[in-house]
């Protein structure tokens, strides 16, 4: 390279503005991240709950229901994920009969989607549970998997049976049932929330017997409530002051539904068997035929009604019914001051926190997966333990398969059309295939006019932030043929608020070794691997897709420390490794992108297959570490190099064959 590539220190430029101290972190996060180390404890739900009341922070949560489709469900883990960025305290997943709620092979199924929830979105996660249609020994059987899923929190729900005839139905189990159970069965393993009816359940001799089933569903063990939705804040206070009256004393959450549609309204309503005030029908009707004036109405509405609740402390938070919407919640959230935008990262990847019963003690993972870190959280998902302050040697667990994660978690993120535009209709050369990763480097439109977000071996749109630093860098490898996949940046003492590269607590600092990780032809691998010896500094590691070739100097089960921090009252954290042993998997995965994620567009019988079929069969891969921090970085003169190397070796056989 022509210039040399010294380690980051912050104070990175943008736009001509220094960004010290993390001047241009965005958000307002209420209060500051919590030491690690206090992540690694699980806290139940209704004690975090209670905590929050207590200290007069209000929060919110957020219901969903299944998606219909597997297209629909990548879509919904994608947008929860975008609400997650809010910080709810939890969400929760209704119950839903039409979709086989407690299959988990089914991608759609109630079960599936909160684990999902759990597991790929990384938000603390209710299930609604019912018991009407089911024998006691079925619901157990659906509570003891809620808890291997890892689930914690339950909204214990009768849940309705049809209507056979005119006379009325006649139920076998309720949700006090349900609850008295899980409590005799599991003790205190599960939160368990109650639903409370503000104008008393429909089916309730009164309104006041139906208070008084409640108190018995708080005694026998439901820690807080959950509220069907009203439209009126007198409605609520009036319940909230009955419920004391009678000793219920557990918190209450008012239920929220923003208002979508005029006749989305009304047949929620009627399927709640629930009132809509004269005055609400009144302000409808004019603008009823206005789907975007109903929708602005919805949120002035709830805006207003949520916080007028939590002003006067009536409700301590609010939980929004999102009918799978994005827009609406967020902005009323934003109008509440409730959207709370972390300012900083907790780690250089996004943990489960303290939510996750097995995953909250989590804090370091190999790099490989930087780029797809659901397939790591997949191919890990059965794990009993995660490291925790080290990787250590995890030659023990086994990483799952990849082909259900492909046929479901990966599948629809982007249509085939799509991918062909990005990566071309037809690749005639291995430059060809360069281009698509310039493109994805330079975010400039392709000949098609579009561009590269995505390439096979990530699951999110564009670069990590901190690529910029070293764009020059990875440009130059792709048009010389090391087409990069992973990389991070040297960094010798960031402060933790930095915005590209700073995690953790404020007051810290971050440090980063160098980190390149490619694919190249076999010549170049071999001249690198006779240049290498001569840099005592760099650890390596080369192999190819049969591990015919599986060359490395690192020593074979320990892993090195390639991000770590330095953070006032704690222990030095290394969030991020090379592991040779986690490497050796993910060279599979990341051999396999080159078919099933890119060879796949394309004929059996094309050269652009071919071409990417020859890049898995004959190239290799490669990860270089960087050790020496402080230092200008070395790795892209010793690539320089290599392609020298190369060269020179062609000039003399051409010469001797002339």
């Amino acid at each position: 390279m022509s210039s040399q590539t010294f380690p980051y220190s912050g104070n990175y430029e943008m736009n001509g503005k220094s960004t010290e101290n993390g001047a241009y972190r965005n958000g307002n996060a209420k209060e500051l991240l919590r030491p690690l180390s206090q992540e690694c404890n699980y806290v139940p739900l209704h004690k975090r709950i209670q905590k929050r009341i207590n200290a007069g922070d209000p929060f919110f949560s957020l219901e969903f229901f299944p998606p219909k489709t597997t297209q629909g469900v990548v879509n919904f883990f994608n947008r929860v994920e975008r609400l997650r960025e809010g910080g709810p305290m939890f969400v929760d997943v209704t119950w839903h009969m039409g979709s086989d709620p407690a299959n988990l092979n089914k991608e759609t199924s109630s079960s599936s989607i909160a684990a999902g929830c759990l597991d790929f979105c990384r938000v603390d996660t209710m299930l609604h549970i019912t018991c009407a249609q089911y024998t006691k020994e079925q619901t157990m059987k659906n509570l003891e998997q809620c808890k291997e899923m890892g689930i914690r929190n339950l909204l214990a729900l009768r849940g309705d049976l049809p209507q056979q005839d005119e006379n009325p139905i006649v139920y076998k189990y309720r949700a006090l049932d349900m609850i008295r159970w899980t409590v005799e069965q599991f003790g205190d393993y599960f939160t368990i929330a109650a639903s409370g009816y503000p104008m008393g359940h429909p089916e309730a001799p009164s309104y006041a017997a139906d208070l008084q089933y409640l108190k018995s569903k708080v005694e026998a063990g439901a820690q807080f409530i959950i509220t069907q939705l009203f439209f009126e804040e007198a409605v609520f206070e009036k319940f909230v002051r009955d419920c004391r009256e009678i000793g219920i004393t557990v918190p209450i959450i008012p239920g929220i539904m923003p208002i979508g549609g005029y006749e989305n309204i009304r047949r929620i309503a009627e399927l709640s068997k629930l009132t809509i005030p004269d005055w609400l029908l009144n302000a409808l009707e004019p603008i009823k035929q206005n789907d975007e004036a109903v929708r602005n109405y919805g949120i002035h509405l709830a805006t207003q009604l949520c916080r007028n609740l939590l002003n006067k402390k009536t409700a301590p938070s609010v939980h929004i019914y999102t009918m799978n919407r994005e827009s609406a919640c967020r902005e009323i959230l934003q109008n509440l001051g409730l959207w709370q935008q972390t300012s900083i990262r907790a780690l250089p990847w996004v943990p489960h926190g303290g939510h996750h019963p097995i995953r909250c003690r989590e804090d370091v993972r190999p790099i490989f997966w930087a780029a797809r870190p659901k397939s790591y959280i997949y191919r890990t998902k059965d794990w009993d333990e995660f490291p925790n302050g080290r990787l250590g040697n995890i030659s023990s667990p086994a990483f799952g398969d990849l082909k259900e994660y492909y046929l479901f978690y990966l599948k629809g993120q982007t249509t085939k059309e799509d991918q062909l535009k990005m990566y071309g209709h037809e690749l005639q050369s291995i430059e060809d295939v360069q281009k698509v990763f310039i493109n994805f480097l330079t975010q400039q439109e392709n000949e098609n006019g579009v561009k590269v977000t995505k390439l096979p071996w990530n699951e999110q749109e564009n670069t990590q932030e901190e690529t910029r630093l070293i764009n020059e860098q990875l440009l130059w490898c792709n048009n010389n043929g090391i087409i990069t996949i992973n990389s991070q940046p040297a960094v010798n003492g960031a402060p933790s608020t930095d915005p590209l590269v700073g995690w953790g607590q404020p007051g810290g600092y971050c440090y980063q070794k160098a980190y390149l990780e490619f694919f190249t032809s076999r010549e170049n691998a071999e001249a690198l691997h006779t240049l290498l010896p001569a840099y005592k500094r760099i650890n390596y590691h080369i192999i190819n897709h049969d591990a015919s070739i599986d060359w490395t100097n690192s020593a074979p089960t320990t892993p090195i420390a390639v991000t770590w921090g330095v953070f006032p009252g704690q222990e030095i954290a290394q969030p991020t490794v090379v592991d040779p042993l986690s490497f050796r998997v993910w060279k599979d995965e990341a051999y396999d992108a080159w078919l099933s994620h890119w060879a796949h567009l394309y004929p059996e019988q094309s050269s652009s297959r071919a071409i990417l079929q020859q890049i898995h069969d004959e190239w290799c891969l490669v990860t270089l570490v960087d050790n020496d921090f402080p230092q200008p970085v070395i790795l892209y003169d010793i690539l320089e190099k290599m392609l020298q190397q190369v060269a020179d070796s062609k000039k003399i056989n051409e010469q001797l064959q002339s």
